[in-house]
This record gives C-alpha cells, sequence and structure tokens, in this order.
C-alpha cells in the first residue's frame, strides 16, 4: 500500500516527488512516481554543447527560489538557464510599445528564468536518486486501469502488470489525463484553433531580455537562452504553422526578423510569395529589401527590437495545438490534480509551468501538515484543504 503514487513523469509529477521526497515529515510515507518514459535515461540527460533544446519553461523567480530551498533546483544544468528581467511588448497594428523592466527587490531583479524542459526534468529526478526518501520510481510503465478496490483504496493497474493500492493518487498525467477520466472530474474551456510553433534560434548578439509582438495572425516570443541563442514561441493557424514549418530554414529566420519589424499586410505579402512556391532566394531578397528600408526609417527604435536572428538551430522546429481547459475542482474521492491535468492554457505568459508548482507547492504543504498531524493523506478533510 503505498500513501500517494503520483501518475506522469513530467515537470510537475517530478516536482511533487521530488519535494515530498525532501520533506522530513513524509520520509516515512511510501511514494511512487510512475510514468510510461524512460525516466533512467532522462535522469542520465546530458546536453548537446553547441544546442538549446526547442522544449522549454519559463519559472518565475519565487518558484525558482522554492526548488532551490528544497535542494532540487542545483541538480539542474545552472549553466544553461537564462536568467531575465525585461520584457518588450509590442503591438503591430496599433504600433504601441511597453517595456517591462523588474524593479530591484531584496536585491534581487530576476523576474523570471528560462530553461529547458529535459534539463528541469532531469535535475529534479537526480534530486529524488540523491535522496534519502522512500519514492519508488516506476519507469516505462502504461497505466491501462484504475479501479476502487473492495477495500477503500484505489488500485492502479499497469501494463507490467504491477498493481499499486494509493490512500492518495495524483494526476500530473498532462491535459488528457487518466486520472481525472477515472475521478469523473469534467472540463471546460475552448480550441484556439492554433498552434504554437517554437524553435531554437541562434542571434546576431548576446540578448538577456524577452521580446513579444501581437500580430494578427497570433503573438510572436523571442525568450533568452545563455550564449546568444534564443527560444521562439509563435502563434499561427494549422495553414501558416506548416508553411512555416516546411520553409527553408534560413527563409524561417528571415521571416522572425520580419514578424518583429514589418507591417501585417507586408508579413501577409511575404506568406503569399511562399504559398505561391516562388524561390527562395527571390523571397529572401524581399524580405532583405524589406528590413533595410524599415531600418532607414525606424533608426531610433533598435532598443525596441530583438537582436536579429542569425539562423536557426537545425531540425528544432516543432508546433502543438493551443487550448485552454479548465476543471471545476482539483479533487475527488482520493484524487488530486496537479499540472496541466487540472488545467491547461495559452503559453502567452509563460505561466503553465508556474501554475503547476503552484499545485505543487500546495499539495506538498497540505501533505505535510496531515503527515505531522497523523491524518490519512487522501481523505476528504486533507484534500479538501489542498482544493
Amino acid at each position: 500500500l503505498y500513501d500517494v503514487v503520483i501518475i506522469g513523469g513530467g515537470p510537475a509529477g517530478c516536482a511533487l516527488a521530488a519535494a515530498l521526497g525532501s520533506l522530513d515529515s513524509l520520509s516515512r510515507k511510501r511514494v511512487a512516481l510512475v510514468d510510461p518514459g524512460k525516466l533512467s535515461e532522462m535522469r542520465q540527460w546530458t546536453p548537446p554543447a553547441d544546442a538549446y533544446l526547442p522544449r522549454t519553461l519559463q519559472i518565475t523567480s519565487s518558484n525558482k527560489r522554492y526548488l532551490e530551498n528544497l535542494g532540487l533546483w542545483q541538480w539542474c544544468f545552472e549553466d544553461r538557464v537564462q536568467a531575465y528581467n525585461r520584457a518588450v511588448v509590442t503591438d503591430a497594428l496599433g504600433g504601441g510599445a511597453v517595456d517591462l523592466a523588474a524593479m530591484t527587490l531584496h536585491g534581487r531583479n530576476d523576474t523570471a528564468f528560462m530553461v529547458e524542459t529535459k534539463n528541469l526534468v532531469s535535475g529534479l529526478l537526480k534530486a529524488l536518486d540523491h535522496s534519502s526518501s522512500c519514492v519508488d520510481v516506476v519507469e516505462r510503465a502504461r497505466v491501462t486501469e484504475i479501479e476502487p478496490a473492495p477495500s477503500m483504496w484505489p488500485v492502479v493497474t499497469l501494463s507490467n502488470s504491477r498493481r499499486l493500492q494509493a490512500r492518495l493518487i495524483v494526476g500530473a498525467d498532462g491535459a488528457s489525463s487518466r486520472v481525472r477520466k477515472y475521478a469523473g472530474i469534467g472540463t471546460y474551456g475552448t480550441e484556439y484553433a492554433q498552434y504554437g510553433l517554437v524553435a531554437t534560434l541562434c542571434l546576431e548578439q548576446l540578448n538577456s531580455s524577452a521580446f513579444q509582438r501581437f500580430l494578427p495572425s497570433g503573438p510572436i516570443a523571442l525568450l533568452p537562452f545563455p550564449g546568444g541563442f534564443a527560444n521562439l514561441v509563435w502563434s499561427l493557424d494549422s495553414e501558416l504553422v506548416q508553411l512555416l514549418k516546411t520553409a527553408p530554414e534560413a527563409i524561417f529566420a528571415d521571416l522572425i526578423n520580419a514578424a518583429f519589424r514589418l507591417t501585417p499586410a507586408e508579413m501577409g505579402y511575404i506568406y503569399s510569395l511562399l504559398r505561391s512556391g516562388v524561390d527562395p532566394d527571390t523571397i529572401g531578397a524581399e524580405i532583405a529589401w524589406r528590413l533595410e528600408v524599415f531600418s532607414r526609417n525606424n533608426p531610433d527604435t533598435n532598443i525596441k527590437l530583438p537582436p536579429r536572428v542569425a539562423a536557426l538551430s537545425p531540425r528544432s522546429r516543432t508546433s502543438f495545438p493551443l487550448r485552454m481547459r479548465m476543471v471545476d475542482t482539483l479533487v475527488a474521492n482520493r484524487v488530486a490534480l496537479i499540472g496541466d491535468a487540472g488545467h491547461v492554457m495559452h503559453p502567452l505568459a509563460g505561466q503553465g509551468l508556474n501554475m503547476g508548482l503552484a499545485d505543487v507547492q500546495c499539495l506538498a504543504q497540505v501533505l505535510e501538515q496531515a503527515a505531522a498531524a497523523g491524518e490519512d493523506l487522501g481523505s476528504a478533510a486533507v484534500l479538501d484543504r489542498y482544493n
């Protein structure tokens, strides 16, 4: 019998497992982390020397401090994490701009940090591996069934034929959560009819600021990484996503520079050239000419613009659907939801992971207090405090 079974080894699930494993009051509790992936390989992840991965996360300074205070953050490759305290947001239609700079507070002025998803998850798994806790990591095991048992404990059946009884099942298994479906917790929300196109960029100069521009087709954001690298998140409809994913890499880099500088009408014209199958050299020359005209006509705007993209990291483009999903409750009978299992949002402000870590902080605190008081960790009274 496990006290807590966490389903899902992504950032939220690993963070909760590592957090519970670091708390003295829970040291005698049995915890399991279950995931169908190869978590041992993820734990031993070695980052590439000359590139950054396109799947990234933004973490706020308060959430980073939480992980630091638990001794978890130090296991990440910190030289691959980029702090930033400035965000420039512009509007392609109205021409407005907002330059947001963090105020220094208690000697700190870093608002957020950019980290690769694999870097964070690998670090959390390493922290778990080096802890003295009783957290069992069950990898390469898919949940095939969750059922109420004849006794009061639900049973999780895995693809490797293991059956885990649990006082509490935590669903950290993403937007299509099987745990949420088992618990009968419905969702509501909307499909944005758009995709997020992400990629790793190489800039012409070092950068430690975030830039975002609102275009009629959707916002585009450039987020900083060390060494002159950057992460791109561009919201587009399905037709444009496919058009840009298949464009030559050099043209794609030019399109990013254009998207931060040219008018929506000019971008529409360039898209039409792509759709018509115009020669890439011709499209590149067209964009270069328009960017040259922009620079001549706007000599004083460089401070509001990101550094130019020099190149695209090879084969780094990928995309994912954008949607919003919420639930009326995060708990059910011996079930709690965290992360995307409980809420999915647009990546516009980079708050998906941060809300997931807020779930982790809250649930870990509730379980810590319950354990200290000798309560059943999966009881309704305990879960109501989390909800």
